[in-house]
């Protein structure tokens, strides 16, 4: 499934857009409880919570959430114009992160989502595998930065994180880098997609072999920071509204309805190559849920 942007996605099926809001429910699914959130596997922050290298991994929440260190750095965002299969939307722009921040070494799972907010928004609907390490998908941008919001006062009330230090959605710009890990090419691992199904699930080795869902983090290999699933598996929503004007008036009327789309970025199980590139990004409504859309969680200094 290509996606340019969600302007083209929303011309093309505008019922489907508006219903894409809506869970499906199939049934047939059993439900065995919320995980519980295990206070004393958690150790307290044993140091200072600053990184020091490159892929540095910490784990400490409640959640066991791993995350990898990024450090500061400065990089050429969006593709060249030559860059196969490279979307209008990705024009060239140098920028410099000047602090580091951790990053979830995998999008937050189906148990973390459950261990934090108590509630199963994909349970028993279409085009989902259930289980602990299953990504958690049906969540909207709101429900991501609730979820952000909810694991940074549990953290902060159990006295593993320090003033100054929050978890929240990644910006557009921190997501890229990480994803990219230092490389300039088409993807993390570099411009020849044949190698594509050693890093990513995607269209060729999930849609189009029947496998129409998510599929368990950590499967595939990580970039070079020790990220995993960057490439494809699922959409992940980032902190950013997406500033591409309407172009049309189902457009313009969208946005009067809705506000500012969010930025997505990383491709899914249903996209094709191209849209699974370090610079892809496409954006939808806050509200928007669906089976190939995710997040995963940066640790960083509060800029306020």
């Amino acid at each position: 499934m290509k996606i340019h942007h969600w302007g083209l996605l929303a011309a093309a099926l505008p019922a489907v857009v508006a219903a894409s809001l809506l869970a499906i429910w199939v049934g047939g699914s059993s439900f065995t409880g919320w995980p519980m959130v295990d206070e004393s596997a958690a150790p307290s922050i044993g140091g200072p919570i600053q990184g020091t290298r490159a892929g540095q991994m910490r784990d400490d929440t409640a959640v066991r959430m791993a995350l990898q260190w990024v450090p500061a750095g400065s990089f050429v965002m969006g593709s060249p114009i030559r860059e196969k299969g490279r979307f209008p939307n990705e024009d060239q722009v140098h920028v410099t992160l000047t602090q580091g921040f951790w990053i979830g070494k995998y999008e937050v799972t189906q148990s973390q989502w459950q261990a934090m907010m108590r509630t199963s928004p994909w349970h028993g609907l279409h085009n989902v595998k259930e289980g602990k390490d299953f990504p958690a998908t049906f969540v909207s941008w709101d429900d991501a930065v609730e979820f952000c919001r909810t694991l940074t006062k549990a953290e902060r009330e159990a006295g593993r994180l320090p003033p100054g230090w929050e978890y929240t959605l990644p910006t557009e710009a921190q997501w890229e880098y990480a994803c990219r890990a230092g490389t300039t090419t088409r993807f993390s691992f570099g411009d020849d997609e044949a190698r594509l199904a050693k890093y990513a699930w995607y269209e060729a080795n999930a849609k189009r072999v029947q496998e129409t869902h998510a599929h368990r983090v950590g499967q595939k290999e990580p970039n070079a920071w020790g990220l995993c699933d960057m490439h494809g598996n699922v959409l992940e929503w980032c902190l950013d509204e997406d500033h591409s004007p309407p172009q049309t008036d189902f457009q313009r009327a969208q946005y009067a309805a809705h506000g500012q789309p969010r930025v997505m970025v990383g491709g899914s199980w249903m996209f094709e190559a191209e849209s699974c590139r370090s610079a892809f990004h496409s954006a939808n409504w806050a509200s928007n849920r669906c089976a190939y859309l995710g997040f995963r969680v940066v640790l960083c200094r509060v800029n306020k």
